[in-house]
């Protein structure tokens, strides 16, 4: 019997044989697959070790968890922290991580107990000097990795960078192409990092044999050649443009749905019943549930069993958050909807516009001034966060 045509058993507490027999009388909580030079991952009770095809021990130590040997060292967590082992169980390296990946190419991302992330090799030296927001794995000599601002790039073995394109998001190389992502969406790359056709995805998948499965954004499914050139719809649209675009002229009763649900207090008093909301903001019954089913809609909040509560995104129209945008909402549905519906004499020029004075407005209107100064604190807490 050979390690390598064991399998883990579908209920995940031993290995079998190739003719689906248990391998070893050992059991454990928990067993992983087989990988060179011929040890598999169990734990149970707590401690986690290596085993061989037999089930015995592949040394005395234990750890929290273990994981499969990649080029020779396995990721093992410790009470001390993460680190790779030898297949004898002695430490390939003193040094100690917060995380440990797999080695590939000679190479390993970890992340430190600082909580940046770069590569080892493994030897237990640091790749490069650069530390990173994350790091994957290598695949043919390139890696990603993503900086403290959250793009990414591609960075060659020495921690070098491949080009000096940063995006959304990013893979590794399959075939001579990554799967990218920019602020208009997904899309396939070469080496040099540039676009290989014009076109933008929702989704896309790797290129197989010249040709990758993609998703548009209405939905549909569709496969393309290298060029982005549609070769079969695999679905079709499951969004009409004629409905998107209604739903963007209809936008207006979102604004005034959120105002509506600040003015009336009902995201002070959540969370309620929706009797309850009916006494305490002065609610019809009939008016009470449309309104929270709508701010369900917009993901504001959330009703189980009659019972609803805000949401993280609908607790920043609460006044006590540090961020509230209650004042924002009264603005943009009130004083701010009315100048918009001036846009046509504005654009043309017309005599009968005049810019709008909104600080001077603001400052002869005590209760609105309040707001607005509200309003601005919680855009410059977000937005200047670090200054």
């Amino acid at each position: 019997m050979t390690w390598r045509s064991l399998r883990v058993a579908p209920c995940g507490t031993h290995h079998l044989d190739a003719h689906g027999q248990p391998a070893y009388d050992e059991r454990f909580d928990e067993v992983l697959k087989f990988h060179e030079p011929g040890l598999a991952p169990v734990l149970r009770g707590g401690r986690a070790w290596h085993v061989r095809s037999d089930g015995s021990a592949a040394y005395d130590r234990r750890f929290l968890r273990t994981f499969g040997y990649y080029e020779g060292l396995a990721a093992v967590v410790a009470p001390d922290g993460s680190h790779h082992i030898t297949p004898d169980g002695t430490d390939a390296s003193p040094r100690r991580y917060a995380w440990c990946g797999n080695f590939q190419q000679g190479r390993c991302t970890v992340r430190d107990l600082a909580g940046a992330y770069h590569h080892i090799t493994s030897g237990g030296d640091d790749a490069y000097p650069a530390r990173w927001r994350y790091a994957g794995d290598y695949r043919d000599g390139i890696a990603v990795v993503q900086a403290d601002d959250g793009s990414s790039t591609h960075v060659r073995l020495d921690g070098s960078l491949l080009h000096d394109q940063w995006f959304v998001d990013l893979d590794v190389f399959h075939k001579g192409f990554a799967r990218a992502r920019d602020d208009d969406g997904w899309m396939h790359v070469d080496l040099r990092g540039r676009p290989v056709y014009l076109r933008r995805f929702q989704a896309v998948e790797p290129f197989y044999n010249g040709q990758a499965r993609v998703e548009r954004f209405d939905g549909a499914l569709e496969v393309i050649d290298e060029a982005g050139a549609r070769l079969v719809e695999l679905r079709p649209a499951r969004r009409s443009e004629f409905a998107s675009l209604s739903g963007d002229m209809v936008g207006f009763w979102r604004t005034q749905t959120i105002a509506t649900a600040v003015q009336l207090g009902v995201i002070e008093v959540l969370p309620a019943s929706a009797a309850e909301v009916t006494h305490r903001c002065g609610l019809g019954v009939d008016g009470a549930r449309r309104l929270l089913r709508a701010l369900g809609e917009l993901h504001l909040a959330a009703g189980h069993e009659d019972w609803w509560t805000l949401t993280e995104r609908g607790a920043l129209l609460r006044a006590d958050h540090p961020l509230t945008l209650a004042d924002a909402a009264i603005e943009y549905a009130g004083p701010f909807t009315s100048m918009w519906s001036r846009l046509p004499d504005a654009l043309r020029g017309s005599l009968a516009w005049a810019a709008p004075d909104v600080f001077g407005e603001v400052a002869h209107d005590e209760g609105r001034r309040v707001g607005h100064h509200r309003m601005l604190r919680s855009y410059a807490r977000h937005d200047y966060a670090e200054v």
